[in-house]
């Protein structure tokens, strides 16, 4: 077991055992959910790489950014705008966007309906479904006006054509 996500895990035991009792409470949800987030902030420590669209790449490259593609591996969220990271303009309106193809909503919702809560179980749905991708901001427009926080598929993200190195390509 990966010792940061059986943290992770540990912590999340709990609040599913009070939502099996509170399968209403909004606000375990949200705390899950944001423990879900912050659990796949930085892939290093995680030794799960960052997947990557091909439009991703191609713009890097276009950007003379170096060290690719190990960079868009590695390269975290708050690096978007480093010169280190990938160089771009800002977050908000910037090239690039940090996507998660497996959405938290979905993620979630794995770990909501658990028959068994376990660290064992928790972990491995965290480890199964914590594929992110530095994809570019058009294919995020393209693939939120299609699918926003539902399940995403290899054929659905190739109907848009957008190919993630790793996932559909």
């Amino acid at each position: 077991m990966n010792p940061k996500i059986k943290t992770f895990a540990k912590s999340i035991v709990p609040l599913l055992e009070w939502l099996s009792e509170n399968p209403n409470d909004k606000d375990i949800k949200y705390v899950v959910s944001r423990i879900v987030r912050f659990s796949s902030r930085n892939p290093k420590d995680l030794g799960i790489p960052y997947m990557y669209s091909i439009g991703a790449l191609n713009e890097a490259k276009n950007r003379g950014i170096d060290n690719l593609p190990e960079k868009l591996k590695w390269v975290r969220w708050n690096q978007q705008t480093h010169k280190s990271g990938l160089n771009d303009t800002s977050r908000k309106n910037g090239v690039f966007h940090l996507e998660h193809i497996v959405p938290v909503s979905q993620v979630c919702l794995k770990l909501y309906s658990l028959n068994e809560i376990t660290v064992k179980s928790i972990h491995d749905i965290l480890i199964d479904n914590l594929k992110l991708a530095w994809i570019l901001k058009t294919e995020q427009k393209k693939l939120d006006s299609i699918n926003r926080s539902g399940i995403r598929t290899e054929d659905e993200l190739t109907k848009l054509k957008i190919f993630i190195k790793g996932f559909n390509y």
